[in-house]
């Protein structure tokens, strides 16, 4: 009976610790017990620059791409950890400050990021696509901090860098409505149906002008026809009215 009663303990034991190694197997395949593998884009972008990074902890390209990658992802302290590494690394160079100023944004930190964006705009060493991108980054931190005068000269800026950029011309085209300036948000959105007549945000937009404020509207209209004539030759065909929604 003594020895039965041991076995029976000893067997019960051996059923304790299956279900235990069997639950601790499952929960490491299925519960988080290794790294799952990136499934989406952002995660395979998130991984891809974290082994750049491991690779070289001192490239700052890496380090870029991977606060880059964290703000994507709103992993925004992981974020500016990144940025001022880079910029530690690079800090001569307006790309690192560009990543921070964004970084600084995403964590509340408007103020910082002001000051870095401004550097990375005043900093030569890159193409003109990259400064218009850092000055309508500021703007954006501008207006939400209630300078309406910066942000408007920033997006001016910024627009200098590319003039025929739509994308651009409609965030100011957006900025001055918020703004109640009527005018110059009209001005914009006639610029837009200038280089794209078909451009369905323009068109929504100037359209909405038209209807609440109908004077600014037209009086926008004429300037940038004045405008475009006074820079075409003689004999050029003058350019369309924009006022009538184009047939389809």
């Amino acid at each position: 009976m003594r020895v039965q009663t041991i076995l029976k303990m000893v067997m019960t034991l051996l059923v304790i610790g299956i279900v235990v190694v069997s639950g601790a197997l499952l929960w490491f395949f299925f519960s988080g017990g290794r790294p799952a593998a990136p499934r989406t884009e952002l995660e395979r972008a998130v991984f891809s620059a974290e082994e750049a990074v491991k690779a070289n902890p001192n490239d700052p390209t890496a380090r870029i791409k991977l606060a880059a990658a964290y703000l994507e992802q709103n992993s925004n302290g992981r974020a500016l950890e990144q940025a001022k590494f880079a910029v530690r690394l690079q800090p001569s160079d307006p790309s690192p400050q560009y990543v921070l100023g964004l970084a600084q944004d995403a964590t509340g930190d408007s103020a910082g990021a002001i000051k870095s964006l401004t550097k990375a705009a005043t900093t030569d060493g890159q193409v003109a696509q990259f400064y218009q991108d850092v000055f309508v980054a500021l703007a954006k931190v501008q207006e939400k901090q209630g300078d309406a005068k910066g942000a408007l000269d920033s997006m001016g800026k910024a627009i200098d860098f590319g003039p025929e950029n739509i994308l651009v011309i409609l965030e100011r085209a957006a900025m001055n409505e918020r703004l109640k300036r009527w005018y110059d948000a009209a001005v914009d959105y006639v610029w837009v149906l200038q280089y794209d007549p078909q451009d369905t945000a323009g068109r929504a937009g100037f359209d909405r002008i038209m209807k609440a404020h109908p004077a600014d509207a037209k009086k926008a209209e004429a300037a940038v026809k004045a405008e475009r004539q006074g820079d075409e030759p003689a004999g050029t065909k003058p350019a369309p009215s924009i006022t009538a929604t184009p047939s389809k």
